[in-house]
């Protein structure tokens, strides 16, 4: 077993994620489009990738893909990360809760559409935002307890990436973006409707247009929602995104021992 340190989306790398993009697209829009914030910490066996642990480094978020409980305990030990989240296989917590000091756990659905799957309803009314429109979508994730979002953080992610939006007169009511994208698929988040203007159909019009964005460039669309969010289930699946599998994402405080 050996552990390599690097910042690139190497071959070896690109073919153990390319056996199954969507659990990835994070560590791959990372790798391509954020390599000066992120570090990743490779295993490998008999000169094969056998999974991996990123850190990007502004939000202190984790992602672990590995198979083998033995890997993903050397490779916590040997990047001891400090604090922060990640995501992760609920096969893994057992590993994870054994090295690392877990303050919450959440159990999440990872969801997937490809092109040609979908069932989008009709966006015409939803715009692309603009970095004239930040103000706007934070006053509308100050609505969002579970979501709220810096300033500084809406104000360099509409910078960086695509988010859709839909208004009513001057006032932002729904919002979808888009957290990673590349050739290779693209993530949506960020999914939020005004209490106000709720179950008018104004999600499944912003999720359509960030979905229809992916896939006009990559052809694959994911998303992460909690398990016990019946409400954004329906919504999704109704657009044609389908269960890939179960996930967790985890908080943590420090190393153990």
């Amino acid at each position: 077993m050996e552990i390599v340190e690097g910042t690139e989306l190497d071959e070896k790398l690109l073919d153990y994620v390319k056996r199954d993009l969507a659990p990835h697209l994070f560590t791959i829009h990372d790798l391509l489009h954020e390599r000066e914030n992120t570090r990743i910490w490779v295993v490998e066996e008999g000169g094969e990738v056998k999974g991996y642990l990123l850190n990007w480094k502004p939000l202190d978020s984790w992602i672990i893909e590995v198979y083998d409980v033995e890997h993903a305990e050397a490779l916590l030990r040997h990047a001891a990360p400090e604090k922060g989240s990640m995501i992760m296989d609920p096969r893994l917590l057992g590993v994870v809760e054994k090295n690392l000091e877990l303050v919450e756990t959440h159990n999440w659905i990872l969801m997937k559409v490809r092109r040609g799957e979908e069932r989008l309803v009709d966006f015409s009314g939803v715009i692309k935002l603009s970095q004239g429109h930040a103000d706007k979508l934070y006053d509308l994730y100050r609505l969002w307890p579970a979501g709220g979002k810096s300033r500084a953080h809406v104000e360099n992610w509409v910078r960086r990436l695509p988010v859709f939006g839909l208004f009513k007169g001057d006032r932002l009511v729904s919002a979808s973006g888009i957290l990673a994208r590349s050739s290779y698929g693209g993530v949506i988040g960020g999914v939020f409707t005004h209490p106000k203007y709720r179950r008018r159909g104004y999600a499944s019009k912003a999720v359509s247009a960030a979905t229809s964005y992916i896939l006009r460039e990559s052809g694959l669309s994911a998303l992460y929602l909690s398990s016990d969010n019946s409400a954004a289930f329906g919504l999704y699946r109704k657009l044609g995104y389908g269960v890939h599998s179960r996930r967790m994402f985890v908080k943590f405080q420090r190393m153990k021992g």
